[in-house]
């Protein structure tokens, strides 16, 4: 079968195998399953000498059974692999991909490449479109600490001389105001007016504590008085730290107190021997929005972001399309069907 479950051991080994991220484990899958109340699995290929696996969620497709796509997990899981691809290789593996889903029935998939991991710029093909979104900013750790905090932006350095002078201080894996920061997420969502989805519940941080263990980073940022006003989630797998997730309380929002989570996970990293620090980019991809300024504010690497969408059966993704009265629009939403008024 190309697909296999969670507990499959052939996903655990090719974990061994290589260096991953949180996007690529089983249990992340089976998380994000749980907040779109679809199934976690995930393609695998094997040759002699070559183990792929993409991490994917199956769903029904607007509460049907009938039908079913694919989808990544939140993230940049993308496509895994204990060799590294060039981007013939990895198209070609594309298509096999795209022919053993439609030989499963599945509708369409769409899936979010890893910027680190898979940095192809694609060759064209029928079967799937490659979508660049933008680009994610990742700091160097592998040079001194007064190097990467003298490249910061001259507004960055300069609300991190304000935050100093008025008190601020951070604290690394102080989980006692975890409910301060879920508060404070919610309001940081609200305020970017983000989709349902992002309002994840109290379980799904606890969920993902139990799962990464000594692997989850978590920065809080307080006042001079101690009270919490910022804070950050980061995952730490091999030499890549990762930013998962922020929040800035409505009340210090004015005073960016982020930007001291931010310089404290740089000491963090540096501290712990990685050599990456992954940001990620804008709301959806963007390089224009001011989450894409924020963080393109503290480094000057960037990757490209892209993702790939394939129909396997497009008479039937046609027929959902016009059937579930999708808005007619500009936007690069995809698959078009779940986009309704």
């Amino acid at each position: 079968m190309p697909f296999i479950r969670p507990d499959d051991l052939r996903w655990q080994s090719l974990l061994a195998l290589t260096s991953h991220d949180v996007y690529h484990l089983p249990g992340y899958c089976v998380i994000e399953a749980g907040l779109v109340q679809g199934d976690a699995l995930a393609w695998y290929h094997e040759t002699d000498d070559m183990k792929c696996l993409i991490p994917l969620i199956s769903r029904n497709i607007n509460g049907s059974s009938l039908y079913r796509d694919l989808v990544s997990p939140y993230g940049y899981p993308g496509l895994l692999c204990n060799q590294q691809l060039n981007s013939e290789i990895a198209s070609g593996l594309f298509e096999i991909f795209h022919r053993e889903a439609s030989g499963q029935g599945y509708v369409s998939s769409f899936i979010r490449l890893n910027p680190l991991l898979n940095p192809w710029k694609l060759t064209g093909h029928e079967f799937f479109r490659q979508w660049f979104h933008g680009g994610t900013v990742s700091i160097d750790l592998q040079q001194p600490v007064e190097a990467i905090l003298s490249g910061f932006s001259e507004n960055h350095r300069r609300n991190l001389r304000k935050l100093a002078i008025s008190g601020f201080c951070a604290a690394v894996n102080d989980w006692r105001t975890i409910g301060d920061f879920i508060h404070a997420y919610r309001q940081t969502m609200n305020r970017r007016k983000a989709d349902a989805y992002y309002f994840f519940p109290d379980s799904y941080f606890n969920n993902l504590q139990q799962l990464l263990a000594d692997r989850i980073v978590y920065i809080s940022i307080t006042n001079s008085a101690g009270k919490f006003v910022a804070g950050g989630i980061f995952t730490c797998f091999g030499e890549v730290i990762q930013y998962h997730l922020g929040a800035t309380s409505n009340e210090a929002v004015h005073q960016s107190p982020s930007k001291l989570m931010m310089e404290e996970a740089i000491r963090f990293g540096i501290g712990v021997g990685a050599r990456t620090l992954h940001l990620g980019g804008g709301l959806g991809g963007s390089t224009s929005d001011g989450l894409f300024r924020f963080k393109k504010g503290f480094g000057n690497y960037f990757h490209r972001f892209s993702s790939l969408r394939f129909i396997h059966h497009p008479d039937i993704y046609n027929r959902l399309r016009k059937e579930s009265q999708a808005v007619d629009s500009q936007t690069d939403y995809f698959p078009e069907y779940r986009h309704t008024r």
